[in-house]
């Protein structure tokens, strides 16, 4: 019998753990081969990162290794692979995955401990490499040996339901097994899940943005309910739908649908994570009103993802956004029915600039999205158009090899934690690299203060009041806040430094706060953290830049602003005088004394409540107390 190790591993957050789907199917489509299934057997599923070198020491002597490759794990499966072909130089060692360039003819003298390479759907070529074990020649054009160059893909699979599911024949529950005695009893078992393959788009900075992966294909719907029916048995918290445009399709409702069922019988699953199609339409805003108005909480709001507005930058990266009357049409009918809304832009992308970033701010503001902003740091993959030679020429694309953009991540206490690292890109042929350093700290700020709530309000009655825009508004806080002593300005400055130590110095990203140590957490998140812990200096201090900067001098603002900050260490609700000037201006409202209130009244510690207001919950504006 030949031994065979599956590996798939990501890092820990908190107690999660995610089983394998890519490499799982792989092994479940293998074995439909009879010669396969009875002369192969699985020795182990490697699915977290224990430290290489203790975990090297248990693995028995095997016949190969199979791993599944991608931005979270490709460093640490390098490192592993090495530490394998030294203890076994006879084993094989395949991989596949995204992060199996396909324009890499160096790529084995790179990696001279990998001895075959997959590219694309890889579940013909491995079955075909299992079988020539037993001298069945391999003919799949998208296998590769040390005497190739990688530059092929192959034929996509036309029926995905060929591919027998590990959920459904039993290859997770075999998972369960194997970790019963390595997990604590408490430990949350999540799902990657994908009920299609491919994407429609073309977008440059996306893996799956060429042509290969163009047609979409879907899994057979009785199929995938059934899955879901064994998520709901088994307890999984969390799933994270790997389509790539949920809602796009109209049985994507049904699916919904029966996921809301499900939860409202046994309470599984409990989040259903998924990234919304491009263009956001009638049919999703119909998915998130039967959700929300079933109370089930299952998703982390609805994207509105544009990631820029200029006109030339869309082109260059082959995108189209949707139309901006029908995007503020959509977000006003959201708003309407409470469900929370979020936008995602990128910085810096080709052609944008400084300016362009906060017009890119701007117009999502003025378009309604009122509920958050994700401004992701652009990162490079190599299989993404845009990370192509003749790309990064065309554009004066500059990288610097950075860690991977994670934070909260449980790391191991051992010395040889491996660290992801990943190509950010750094400067642009019209950003600078101070300039990109200068955007990311004016988006840290603006986040900060408008989307986490630390000076939302009074952002909205500067603009209502002096018609002054909100990027103005925090364009002039940075310059004032950098040029004194004082919370605001010395969060604006830990950030800067600890960025630049990410680019500069591959430091890893986030930081630490206060004494804890235990959580790294994303920098918008630890800079409401301090603010939390600091209420009454930061509304001293927003006090004296609105009396500087605007000659603004209006204690009621400051107090509504303070009050609609929820602060879990206050019983709710309380009522408050405030001007009632302010309070119509702001809140629409015609009252000179305000009820506050919040949805979560749950006694829990500080850091329970930072971890929920500022991570789990931020893009649900958990910040926002109710008013009456």
């Amino acid at each position: 019998m030949f031994k065979l190790l599956l590996v798939q591993p990501v890092d820990d957050f908190a107690k999660n753990k995610f089983l394998p789907l890519a490499i799982s199917y792989q092994w479940m489509y293998a074995q439909l081969d009879q010669w396969v299934k009875q002369n192969w057997t699985v020795t182990d599923v490697l699915i977290d990162k224990p430290s290489v070198k203790k975990y090297i020491e248990t693995i028995p002597e095997i016949d190969m290794v199979a791993m599944s490759c991608y931005v979270w794990n490709w460093t640490y499966n390098m490192t592993l692979a090495k530490l394998i072909k030294e203890k076994y130089p006879k084993c094989k060692i395949v991989i596949g995955g995204p992060s199996v360039s396909k324009h890499k003819n160096d790529f084995f003298i790179e990696h001279p401990q990998i001895d075959y390479a997959i590219t694309g759907e890889g579940e013909i070529a491995f079955q075909q490499l299992l079988k020539s074990y037993q001298d069945t020649p391999i003919q799949a054009k998208n296998f590769f040996t040390r005497d190739d160059a990688i530059d092929y893909l192959p034929e996509r699979l036309q029926q995905l339901d060929e591919i027998p599911s590990p959920i459904l024949e039993g290859f997770y529950d075999k998972i369960f097994e194997l970790y019963k005695h390595r997990v604590p009893a408490d430990t949350q078992w999540q799902v990657t899940f994908e009920t299609l393959r491919g994407c429609p788009y073309h977008c440059a900075f996306c893996d799956i943005g060429d042509s290969y992966w163009n047609k979409v294909k879907t899994f057979d719907i009785d199929r995938v309910k059934k899955e879901i029916d064994w998520m709901a048995k088994n307890k999984i918290e969390y799933v994270s739908v790997c389509d790539s445009n949920w809602g796009m399709l109209e049985r994507d409702k049904e699916i919904t649908d029966y996921v809301i069922q499900k939860k409202k019988e046994t309470g599984y699953p409990k989040v259903w994570d998924v990234t919304w199609a491009k263009n956001n339409s009638e049919r999703i805003f119909e998915i998130a009103k039967s959700e929300h108005r079933n109370g089930t909480n299952l998703f982390k709001g609805v994207t509105f993802a544009m990631q820029s507005f200029n006109p030339q930058t869309l082109i260059e990266i082959d995108r189209f956004n949707v139309d901006e009357t029908t995007a503020n049409h959509y977000l006003k009918k959201y708003r309407q029915e409470n469900i929370p809304t979020y936008s995602e832009l990128i910085w810096p992308l080709p052609n944008e600039t400084y300016a362009s970033l906060k017009y890119n701010i701007q117009k999502l503001i003025d378009l309604g999205q009122k509920d958050f902003l994700m401004v992701h740091p652009l990162m490079i993959t190599p299989n993404a158009p845009m990370g192509q030679p003749s790309y990064r020429r065309a554009y004066g694309i500059k990288t610097a090899v950075v860690p991977l953009d994670t934070f909260y991540i449980n790391i191991d206490d051992s010395s040889d934690y491996v660290i992801e690292l990943t190509e950010a890109v750094c400067e642009t042929a019209t950003a600078s690299y101070d300039d990109v350093i200068q955007g990311m700290l004016f988006v840290h700020l603006f986040v900060v203060m408008y989307y986490y709530g630390w000076a939302h309000t009074i952002m909205e009655f500067v603009y209502k009041t002096l018609n002054i825009t909100h990027t103005e508004f925090i364009d002039r806080m940075l310059q004032w806040a950098t040029t004194r002593p004082g919370l605001i300005g010395d969060e604006i400055n830990i950030t800067k430094t600890h960025i630049k130590s990410v680019y500069e110095d591959r430091q890893m990203w986030g930081r630490y706060v206060g004494e804890d140590k235990t959580v790294n957490w994303e920098y918008k998140s630890a800079t409401s953290i301090v603010f939390d812990s600091n209420r009454i200096q930061l509304f001293e201090e927003l006090k004296m830049f609105l009396q500087e900067e605007f000659d603004i001098n209006n204690k009621s603002l400051l107090i509504l602003n303070h009050h609609l900050c929820y602060d879990n260490k206050k019983t709710y609700p309380y009522t408050v005088d405030i001007d009632h000037k302010v309070v119509q201006c702001v809140l629409g409202k015609n009252a000179t004394q305000i009820e506050f209130d919040h949805w979560d009244k749950t006694t829990m510690s500080d850091a329970d409540f930072h971890r929920k207001a500022y991570h789990f919950q931020r893009k649900n504006a958990y910040w926002r107390c109710n008013t009456r």
